[in-house]
């Protein structure tokens, strides 16, 4: 609600009036005027009702007997009487929860003696706290009042009509937007303003108004109006001309309007200059007429469903060329280029527009060359569109330009010289889009610049020295581009106000003349991983003491962590040293340090350490995700690390950590992830497990040494989105309670396990898959599998695993499970993977297994299995591996099936291939069609959801093709 700052300019206007009115009265007065007693009493009343944490009031006592000068209080001067009562609390858009603003506001009522102050005229009681109070009924008596604000000041209840008794007043607010949920006021009519003939600024956002269908039946001398987030009923189509004649700012924002289209009658109002229509369902174009209001120069019709701007017969008369802001964010203008919605700017002669916005409003397109005649422009935010094509350099021609914002795009070729005449520039944001080619020098003359985000392009080259130029730059952001060479001491020698440094993933080597040199920045962000550092640890770091997030993985370190580390960074949260070569690092030496950690997430994997892992973990309270996977760890599992109560996140992978599995990782009330795989974990899966509290989401326990049964209390796991228990020397039956899963079973959506920006401590899930191990990192949170492979357990597989409908991986193989494969494996049609080898399942294979449309990978070789292969399209494009092993008949195998589904003759066998399998053909046809667009379809919303799970597919393929 940013733009509502320009809702108090009248407000603003008629306090100043006000101001000077009183200092100019000051002068012309006697100097020893004092309060009228009776006017002295009712404050001291009104005083004694109020909590004063602040004691911000001390003024106000009987020993000073001149009210007039108490904190406050301004006096008519010559009448005596109390005019105004100014007692505004902190600013309502500040940190309301801060114990500062908290102790500043008055709290408590406000005392029926106030209407004894009958004179009184203006009352300012805005951003306190009267604690869900009604606003008094009494106010209405305060006849001579011309201004009242009760802004976020927590009243409650319903509004009092009374209001409408001020007959006199010209300012009205009791906006209340910020206060909380527990503060609502409502009206059931507003007739009351009727009696406001003079009313000219009205602010009533917050307030519920769901029940007044003629709100806009609002005194026509009204100059303001804004009626925020107030649940409007729906706007009468029919209605074309409204009686506000006057009104120069109106705000509808955050309203429901039932997809309705814009209102024709807003047209009407020929002196609006501020229009804001955010957030309020509106659909169709937006209607010429708008674009013809020759006073509107603020437009923000944001977040709609607004699908572009209606086009005109006589486009040169049209009035936009006054506009100085417009804002459409948030709309779908699907398909259309960015040239055809702003053709009309682009026709202005000398254009205004000093504000364009239309992020994620579907915009395509080319970046029109035109945009350079915008020569009044401050601020371009055109995020997350499908725009393309490169920069073109007439960008050059905005001299005022402060920011300029191109995320999100598909916007390529290389950045253009002339970006360097932006002079005025203070944020550049260009991530995710196809930039490609050298960064300009020029980059290095945007003198006024503090953010440059380039990430996530496909820029080469060497970062260019002149970048050490821009003194005032704060945040650079290069990360995950195809950047190469040397980086040195010259890049950064006049970026003194730096704090935020991103470089991951180029191939730059920093080159520094020696060890001692000392960065002109103090940094709360480094991250340079796959950057060229080592081989020792950089000594430069030593004077970052406000480091807050550090990423040095595959930096080539090899080294031991100094012994300055911890006390050099005190308020280091994040940390990612991993893949480099630590193997000289004493862990006592560096997890055991007195000082007490505020670290949340560490990642310490692919550094070689080893020895015991040591139980001193108390002093890490805060630690969030801990990965220590890939090294050479040894000794039983520390109970201080599986008690901390913080904890989300464990991967231990591949160490050789040893002893029994705690039962406190098991119960923990915080812990999501759990990942104990390839260790020398002995014992039994540790009971009790789980409960109503736990979250877990993964556990993986897989290349252990674990035995005894699976226990049923594993099926108190009810978020367990990832199972795996393979290749252990676990035995018994596989617990028939696993439809206690209700995120396998549907009836719970599966979450992502950690945000994406985490994903880099976790680590990998890992699926065994014919005998090979694939990792899952890349969209871990996002799939479900369960793996019981590799153990001795027997039994038939229980018919309730068919139940977990949202599994996509399933891997029962290398055991000794007998009976037949359940009948309604069909049911779980998200299936992908499914591995059922090297057991002594008999029977037939399901026919409804055909309806597994998703299944991409199958084996069940080496079994009982006899009958003929179910025919789909799925089946027969599987391998006759998965099938050997088996007395098994039908494609994909050599022999053919006869009519009772034994092998035929070869008679039998030409006989039947005489014409071609009509119905074999049509079932491959639909299923493809069929497989293709059920996959396809929930893929198409999310490009995030796409990128990942393509990148997965891709991984899996190359992986299978070289098997």
């Amino acid at each position: 609600m940013s733009s509502h700052s320009s809702s108090f300019s009248y407000l603003c206007f008629l306090t100043i009036f006000t101001f000077f009115h009183s200092s100019l009265s000051d002068q012309n007065s006697t100097t020893n005027i004092r309060c009228i007693e009776y006017e002295r009493t009712a404050l001291l009343e009104f005083k004694n009702d109020l909590i004063d944490g602040a004691n911000r009031l001390v003024s106000w006592n009987r020993s000073n007997a001149d009210c007039c000068i108490w904190y406050g209080i301004t006096c008519n001067n010559l009448t005596g009487h109390v005019s105004e009562i100014r007692l505004r609390g902190p600013d309502a858009m500040a940190d309301l929860k801060s114990q500062e603003a908290s102790i500043q506001r008055f709290g408590g009522k406000v005392n029926p003696s106030l209407q004894n102050l009958t004179s009184l005229e203006y009352l300012d009681l805005s951003c306190n706290d009267f604690g869900g109070n009604p606003i008094p009924t009494y106010i209405g008596y305060l006849r001579n009042l011309t201004y009242l604000n009760l802004t976020e000041s927590r009243f409650s209840g319903e509004v009092p009509s009374q209001l409408g008794d001020l007959s006199k007043l010209r300012v009205l607010s009791i906006r209340q937007l910020y206060s909380g949920d527990q503060y609502v006021q409502q009206v059931k009519s507003l007739q009351w303003l009727s009696g406001l003939s003079f009313l000219r600024h009205l602010d009533m956002g917050g307030v519920q108004l769901d029940g007044v269908f003629d709100w806009l039946q609002v005194p026509f001398t009204l100059v303001e109006l804004h009626l925020v987030y107030c649940g409007l009923p729906p706007i009468t189509p029919s209605l074309t001309m409204v009686n506000l004649t006057s009104l120069s700012v109106l705000d509808l924002s955050y309203n429901n309007f039932s997809t309705s289209s814009i209102p024709s009658w807003i047209t009407s109002l020929h002196s609006l200059v501020s229009l804001n229509l955010a957030n309020c369902n509106f659909n169709g174009p937006v209607p010429a007429g708008l674009m013809n209001m020759n006073s509107l120069t603020v437009l923000d019709l944001s977040n709609n469903q607004l699908t572009g701007i209606q086009e005109t017969r006589n486009s040169s008369t049209l009035s936009v060329c006054n506009l100085r802001e417009i804002n459409l964010d948030w709309n779908k203008f699907d398909g259309k280029s960015l040239l055809d919605a702003l053709t009309s700017l682009f026709e202005c002669e000398s254009s205004k527009l000093e504000s364009l916005r239309f992020a994620s409003s579907g915009l395509s397109g080319n970046l029109p060359r035109q945009l350079g005649k915008l020569k009044n422009l401050v601020h371009i935010d055109l995020n997350g569109n499908s725009i393309s094509g490169s920069i073109p350099d007439s960008i050059g021609n905005l001299s005022s330009l402060q920011t300029l914002e191109l995320g999100s795009n598909l916007i390529s070729g290389p950045i253009p010289d002339s970006i360097g005449r932006l002079s005025s520039l203070l944020s550049m944001y260009l991530p995710s889009n196809s930039i490609t080619g050298p960064l300009p020098e020029s980059l290095g003359e945007l003198s006024s610049l503090e953010l440059l985000d380039l990430s996530y392009n496909e820029i080469n080259g060497t970062l260019p020295q002149s970048i050490g130029n821009l003194t005032k730059l704060k945040q650079l952001i290069i990360e995950h581009n195809l950047l190469t060479g040397v980086v040195t001491e010259g890049h950064f020698a006049n970026l003194t106000s730096l704090v935020t440094l991103r470089g991951d993933a180029n191939m730059l080597r920093l080159e520094l003349p020696a060890d001692n040199w000392e960065p002109p920045f103090q940094l709360r962000i480094l991250t340079l991983n796959n950057w060229s550092l080592g081989p020792k640890f950089p000594s430069w770091l030593r004077n970052q003491t406000d480091l807050f997030i550090l990423y040095l993985d595959s930096t080539r370190i090899s080294d031991n962590i100094p012994s300055w580390f911890w006390s050099t960074f005190p308020g280091l949260q994040y940390l990612n040293i991993s893949d480099n070569n630590l193997s000289s690092v004493s862990l006592n030496d560096f997890l055991c340090s007195v000082e007490p950690k505020q670290i949340i997430y560490m990642h310490l994997g692919n550094t070689n350490i080893s020895g015991v892992l040591p139980d001193c973990w108390s002093n890490w309270e805060l630690l969030n995700i801990l990965n220590l996977q890939n090294n050479n760890l040894t000794g039983e599992f520390p109970t201080s690390l599986a008690n901390l109560s913080s904890l989300e996140s464990l991967n231990v992978h591949n160490n050789k950590l040893s002893g029994e599995v705690p039962v406190n990782l098991m119960n923990s009330k915080s812990l999501q992830i759990i990942d104990l795989s390839e260790n020398n974990f002995v014992g039994s899966i540790p009971t009790p497990i789980g409960g109503e509290a736990t979250v877990l989401k993964l556990l993986s326990l897989r290349s252990n040494k674990l035995n005894g049964e699976i226990p049923d209390e594993i099926c108190r796991l009810d978020s367990i989105q990832m199972l795996d228990l393979a290749d252990n020397n676990l035995s018994g039956r596989i617990p028939n309670c696993f439809n206690n899963f209700s995120v396998m079973t549907g009836k719970v959506t599966p979450n992502p396990i950690v945000e994406l920006a985490q994903q880099e401590f976790m680590g990998s899930a890992w699926l065994v898959m014919r005998g090979r191990v694939y990792g899952y990192g890349s969209i871990l949170g996002l799939v479900t599998y369960l793996d019981l492979s590799s153990n001795r357990l027997h039994g038939v597989i229980p018919s309730e695993i068919t139940q977990l409908v949202e599994l996509r991986f399933l891997n029962l193989s290398n055991n000794r499970l007998t009976g037949r494969i359940p009948e309604k494996m069909g049911d779980m049609k998200l299936l992908e993977l499914f591995d059922l080898s090297r057991n002594e399942v008999d029977g037939m294979i399901p026919s409804s297994m055909s309806k597994l449309s998703f299944l991409n990978l199958l084996n069940v070789a080496y079994n009982n299995l006899t009958g003929r292969i179910p025919s789909s399209t799925q089946f027969q494009s599987f391998q006759e591996s998965s099938f050997v092993g088996n007395q098994l008949c039908g494609a994909p195998l050599s022999l053919r099936c006869g009519g009772g589904g034994g092998v035929v003759n070869a008679s039998e066998e030409e006989r039947s291939d005489d014409g071609p399998e009509w119905g074999l053909i049509t079932s491959i046809v639909a299923g493809f069609v069929v497989g293709f667009w059920v996959v396809v379809a929930p893929l198409v919303g999310s490009k995030s959801w796409r990128m990942k799970y393509y990148e997965y597919l891709y991984k899996i393929w190359c992986k299978f093709c070289g098997s």
